[in-house]
This record gives structure tokens, sequence and C-alpha cells, in this order.
């Protein structure tokens, strides 16, 4: 499956929701390369935007933000209506059967207050049988659209979760947005 069809899928089962995200910079444009004392999961892994990751089984080479045209995102903001993704490259990882990897996603979008606005359980589920191209599960785009912003809500945290349905493998999540102003 082409890699442009599944990030529509993606896109399409996250675009509802009213949501207004929150974060901030380490001070080198969010780019962080993990310490040798990591695990081997995310060792030498280029983690961006304050992404916080727990990676389980598979061998992570990037996560990082960006915009509808592929730029990565300098801060973690994006104005309304604007989309964003989440992006989770792998070195290796998913297990193969009959050619074909098995994984699911899942994404939920809450206020600071912890009050649930978007939550997308395994959008990957219309998949479960046919599987999904290795090289495709190798490059994972997660997106959001922000349609409205309830007023006076600031703060937001977008928790996401990647996992093998026929392995152990697995990646765990979050990082905070702020709407433009």
């Amino acid at each position: 499956m082409k890699f442009s069809k599944l990030a529509f899928l993606v896109m399409l089962t996250l675009l509802t929701g009213s949501c207004k995200f929150n974060s901030s910079s380490d001070g080198k444009d969010g780019v962080k390369v993990t310490s040798p004392q990591t695990n081997n999961a995310i060792k030498g892994a280029i983690i961006s935007n304050d992404i916080d990751l727990d990676v389980t089984r598979v061998k992570l080479k990037k996560a990082y933000l960006v915009d509808a045209n592929e730029k990565p995102l300098a801060k973690n903001e994006a104005a309304l209506g604007e989309k964003i993704y989440v992006v989770v490259e792998l070195d290796t990882g998913w297990v193969k059967e009959n050619k074909k990897s098995f994984i699911g996603a899942s994404e939920r979008i809450s206020t600071s207050a912890g009050k649930v606005v978007v939550s997308a359980d395994d959008i990957f589920k219309d998949y479960e049988t046919t599987g999904l191209d290795p090289e495709d599960a190798k490059f994972i785009k997660l997106s959001a659209v922000i349609t409205q912003a309830d007023p006076g809500v600031e703060d937001f945290v977008v928790n996401f979760r990647l996992w093998d349905k026929k392995g152990s493998g697995e990646v765990k999540g979050k990082y905070k947005f702020s709407l433009k102003k």
C-alpha cells in the first residue's frame, strides 16, 4: 500500500475535535540525540519537538513534528485549521508475517486539565487482515487538524501509541502543542 493512502486514512480518522495545543522547546530547536546510556531501542535516535518516548522491541530512527507541507516544525505550534503530524521512523522492529506487517496506532488529545477532545483507538484497524507493506510500516505519520478552540483552553497533550499486532514491539509517546497567536 502506498504511504500517501496510509497518511490520508490516518488524517481522515483524526479530523474531528476542537483543540488547542501548547509546548516549549529545549533551546536547541527541540532536537536532542539520545545519550549512550539509553536503551538500545532509542540509542542514537534523533528526537525533536520535545517528544517523550518509550520504545520496546523496535529500533527507533527518528521522531519529529511536521506541517502539512512536510516541513519540520521549529516550534510546537499550528494555526487553526492547519494540519500537523507526528512522524515516527523505525530502523527495524515490526514482525513480518506473509511479507506484511500488522500494526496498530492510537492517538488521544487532551486538555492540560485532562479532558479528552479527540480519541482514535486503532487507526489501522482496517488492515488487520491484509497487513501493511513492511517498508511503509517503518514510517508512520499520525495527523491532527485543529478546527476550533474552546475559549480559555491553552494547553493540550497528544498521547500516541504504535504497536505490533503480531509481536511485542511498541512505541508510546506524547508531546504538547500550542495554537499560533
